[in-house]
């Protein structure tokens, strides 16, 4: 039986591991740890909620979100991470997870839910278009880090 439940603070072990998982799987590597994942997630000025996909009370994936504010149409929610493990995809688990998220879009009042997919990951882009979901084309993800981060905030006055 599949069940979808917020994750809690003693569920930041298994959050990091289903992280690193997804991290393996997006051919990228994870650096969260414990300790910034129980600080932004469950200490006492939250930067993001995080859903746990169960089957049969086996961890089968998760769901990381937080708010954010977009000029032109307000509060929306940030879809950062949709993870199911490989053995327990095509059982509806991925869809639970995003359903609950919209739902707590629809509930508290946010425009919709913004998210990105991997240009290769076609099961995913498949299971967005089978949803309906606006592929914004015309919009590129950017991403300032690293060295660049450091070069351009040394210019801050």
């Amino acid at each position: 039986m599949l069940v979808i439940r917020p994750a809690v603070s003693d569920d930041v072990p298994l959050l990091k591991m289903l992280i690193h998982e997804f991290a393996k799987f997006e051919h990228d590597q994870a650096f969260v740890t414990e300790e910034s994942l129980q600080r932004d997630g469950f200490g006492s000025q939250p930067k993001f909620r995080a859903l746990i996909a169960e089957w049969n009370s086996q961890p089968v994936g998760y769901a990381l979100f937080f708010d954010y504010y977009a000029s032109f149409q307000g509060r929306g929610i940030f879809l950062e991470d949709l993870f199911v493990r490989p053995h327990f995809r095509r059982k509806g688990v991925g869809m639970a997870l995003f359903a609950r998220v919209a739902a707590i879009a629809q509930k508290d009042g946010y425009f919709g839910v913004i998210f990105t997919v991997m240009e290769w990951n076609s099961s995913a882009i498949q299971f967005y278009e089978a949803l309906s979901a606006t592929f914004l084309n015309d919009w590129k993800v950017v991403c300032l880090k690293g060295n660049a981060l450091e070069t351009v905030a040394k210019k801050a006055k």
